[in-house]
């Protein structure tokens, strides 16, 4: 027994041994991945929310912020003041006033189409209504919030009301016509959908009695309300009969169908969690859902032919009562938050950026408090994660020391895009001088942004089309005076369009990129140890024939810029939002043949989480296509297929195998073609790589310019104008 317990040990020993040696080799898996914000990430800041006096000092306090790393200044961009003269009478002065400054400094400029009531709320040292003509267009109850006490909130407008839409409509119309010129200095917009700007009710609101951590009240008891909600159960059930059955109730008539009551009751009896509950809470929701659908498809109507960037709103950190036994997730469900996974899905369907907030905040979960936001946030954060919806963060509360550390572990664990921090005067004081929390701001936040304006493609990226000379391209390269790529560089992936190849690349603070291409295997295109130089936008490089050197040409190959929202008369560019990950394009010109099923896989697009594929459709008008998995899982428009136009367009899947949605241009925040240049040269071809020689003799500069060297590659001419394109 003696020997057998020796021999075991020794065993156990050596096993453990070998345990240990592979670890040590392999690496803990736990230690291998390492959470870090999305590659665009930027920090900006919110503005005052009151109106500025002082222009000299304020841009003193933005110089500030840019001299620190800050990216962007965001701003409530508010209804009542613009438009408070009349319907359509818009004043955009002040704004305009604004922008310049924050133009003069150099920061980006990211406004809040604000269309909710400053005053009022928690942090609010304003007081700007909506405008007053409004009480013109419809009734108090059509466009009135009502509580269950009787209050009648008009912070925002009710989504119920019939007229929103178009109010919206109106005003994102206006915004883009007076703004377009200052596109350059809007990297994204920002939609506000309720109450402090909020997609949400005003359930929590200090004048109708509320305070911190009363549960808030529901909102659905003006007549326009409850009818909407007797419509949609009747809609759902078909008969008064089926109503009764599911709710095991004795109804008569549809008027008798009422939101709850007692609020209270509504969850100590249990109520919110019958079918009569759940079906209220859910209509409760739907009613948010749908005015998101309404705002989204106004703002992409009317924001991205003007700026091409990404569009964005907020769902509000309701983190109280959340773990109340007795009322559990009363304060969001009073808010209208009964499911966060649908609520975001339609985040999703709308094409829109969700903005978060409560970042800094730590759980507690005891009475009388239950608050419980850092579960919150990583319950919202990892929806969207699934989802594909970008995140952008915020905290709720003023905030500093500790609180920036809990921020940076929410931005880098769920990856998220933006952090905006509440607000100016938090970091900067009034003659321009940083307050101490500057330094934890840019030490936990700023600093996790990389260099340059990562903000949607405008002015730091060079995406480079390769006609394919070399069967696998690779790119050796580096911004224009940086560090050099490991030769032989990046490969390339394949490009939408046949035969060619493509890139992005983000060159931060420089103007161009430097480049040589190669086949990995030690065969060079170095336009004779000079290399190639390309400027910021979109450009499509030809090798030259017989080992001469290529051409660069401004924009996509053959005029097909991606996201022109037009491209050439017979041509169809389609972006893929992935629904699947590894989607297919079953298609034909109309009226043509398909072709073979399942069709082409389509190739990663330069936007993440989309696909794209560019088709040449020859005569015809459009171009009717399905999309699947390539294993037959089909999404074909219940086999009526889907039909798109020529020029560029984004398809967006449905839910639940609903069909989706088709919408011209390319997605918001795709500009990719910033300035325009062709460079044309006829060297023979030489062998690399090249990294110390740069390109001599001439700069093409950010705008239109054209580059031509003679054949021998010595001399050369600039052109001021642009080369037309095919």
């Amino acid at each position: 027994m003696t020997l057998y317990r020796s021999l075991w040990n020794k065993g156990c020993l050596i096993l453990l041994s070998l345990v240990l040696s592979l670890t040590a080799f392999i690496g803990s898996p736990s230690n291998t991945a390492s959470a870090a914000v999305a590659d665009d990430f930027q920090a900006s800041v919110m503005g005052p929310l009151a109106k500025i006096n002082d222009w000299g000092a304020f841009k003193k306090q933005l110089q500030t912020l840019k001299s620190n790393g800050v990216y962007a200044i965001t701003t409530d961009v508010w209804w009542g003041h613009v438009e408070s003269a009349g319907d359509n009478q818009f004043d955009w002065s002040y704004y305009k006033t604004y922008a310049d400054a924050v133009k003069e400094v150099g920061l980006k400029w990211v406004p809040i189409i604000s269309t909710h009531k400053c005053g009022g709320n928690v942090g609010d040292d304003c007081n700007i209504p909506l405008p007053s003509w409004l009480s013109s267009k419809g009734s108090a109850d059509e466009m009135q919030f009502k509580d269950e006490s009787g209050f009648a909130n008009n912070e925002a407008l009710s989504p119920l009301w019939s007229g929103t839409g178009k109010q919206y409509d109106e005003l994102y119309a206006s915004f883009a016509q007076t703004f377009a010129s200052y596109k350059s200095i809007i990297p994204k917009i920002y939609l506000s959908g309720g109450p402090s700007g909020e997609l949400r009710y005003p359930s929590y609101y200090p004048a109708a009695g509320w305070s911190y951590p009363a549960r808030g009240k529901f909102q659905a008891y003006t007549e326009t309300a409850k009818n909407a909600f007797r419509t949609a159960m009747n809609e759902k059930y078909g008969s008064m009969d089926k109503i009764n059955a599911a709710w095991g109730t004795k109804l008569s008539s549809l008027s008798q169908i009422n939101p709850p009551t007692d609020g209270d009751g509504f969850y100590t009896n249990g109520g919110y969690n019958s079918t009569y509950g759940k079906d209220f809470l859910s209509w409760y929701q739907s009613v948010l859902e749908k005015h998101l659908g309404v705002i989204g498809a106004a703002a992409h109507k009317n924001f991205d032919p003007v700026f091409g960037v990404r569009i964005g709103a907020k769902i509000s950190g309701l983190h109280w009562q959340m773990n109340n036994p007795a009322m559990p997730h009363s304060t969001e469900q009073a808010g209208g938050y009964y499911d966060y996974n649908r609520l975001i899905e339609k985040f999703k369907d709308a094409d829109l950026d969700l903005t978060f907030t409560a970042l800094e905040m730590n759980d507690s979960g005891t009475a009388p408090n239950y608050s419980l936001p850092s579960t919150l946030v990583d319950t919202v954060s990892s929806i969207a994660n699934a989802k594909g919806v970008r995140l952008n963060g915020e905290n709720a509360l003023p905030t500093g020391g500790s609180g920036f550390q809990k921020i940076e572990e929410k931005i880098t664990k769920f990856g998220y895009h933006g952090f905006t921090l509440l607000r100016l005067n938090n970091l900067v004081n009034n003659d321009g001088s940083p307050t101490g929390e500057m330094s934890g701001f840019k030490q936990y936040i700023v600093n996790k942004a990389k260099p340059g304006d990562n903000g949607g493609g405008t002015g730091n990226k060079v995406t480079i089309y390769y006609k394919k000379g070399f069967n696998s391209p690779y790119i050796h390269y580096r911004p224009a005076g940086g560090s050099w790529t490991a030769a032989p560089g990046v490969k390339m992936q394949d490009a939408e369009i046949s035969g060619y190849a493509k890139i992005t690349v983000d060159i931060g603070s420089a103007s161009q990129l430097e480049a040589a291409f190669n086949d990995g295997n030690n065969s060079w295109d170095s336009n004779n140890t000079k290399n190639y130089s390309f400027s910021t936008g979109t450009s499509t490089y030809t090798p030259g024939n017989s080992g001469n050197a290529g051409t660069i040409t401004s924009g996509g190959p053959s005029g097909t810029n991606p996201g022109d929202g037009g491209g050439t008369t017979n041509k169809v560019t389609v972006y893929y939002k992935k629904g699947f990950n590894s989607p297919y394009i079953h298609y034909r010109p109309a009226g043509g043949s398909w072709t073979a099923a399942p069709g082409v896989k389509m190739q990663d697009a330069e936007i993440s989480g989309y696909a794209k594929i560019t088709v040449d459709i020859g005569p015809a008008s459009q171009l009717e296509a399905a999309f699947n998995d390539g294993n037959n899982s089909w999404d074909s428009n219940n086999t009526k297929n889907y039909l798109f136009s020529t020029g560029t367009s984004t398809y967006t899947p449905g839910s639940n195998g609903a069909a989706g949605t088709i919408r011209t241009g390319a997605p918001s925040g795709s500009i990719l073609s910033v300035g325009t240049s062709t460079y044309t040269t006829n060297l023979n071809e030489v062998v690399g790589p090249i990294q110390t020689v740069e390109l001599s003799g001439a700069s093409l500069n950010v705008g239109t310019s054209t580059y031509v060297p003679n054949s021998n590659g010595v001399e050369v001419t600039i052109q001021t104008e642009a080369p037309s394109l095919l």
